[in-house]
């Protein structure tokens, strides 16, 4: 079984990556990571900055337009996703 390594809000979500919010303080510059999104399957990216509570996270693979907006809306009504070590 798969432990989550944080929870994280996306902000700012655009086809080459997004702003995450975490609470966990334990990340750094080029950590990789995965999300799961319904509709859209595993997310991968790498952490291109850290500043206090929010890191820039570029994704492997451009998002579509539809995925964003999936991205977006999830973190607006769920309020966040788990995110876990690539």
């Amino acid at each position: 079984m798969e432990f989550a390594y944080g929870a994280v809000v996306a902000r700012h979500v655009s086809a080459e990556g997004c702003q995450l919010i975490l609470k966990q303080d334990q990340v750094a510059k080029g950590q990789r990571f995965r999300f799961n999104l319904d509709g859209a399957g595993a997310v991968v990216g790498t952490v291109r900055w850290v500043v206090s509570d929010r890191i820039g996270f570029a994704f492997d693979q451009p998002l579509c337009r539809r995925t964003q907006d999936a991205l977006a809306n999830h973190c607006r009504v769920v309020h966040g996703l788990e995110l876990f070590l690539a």
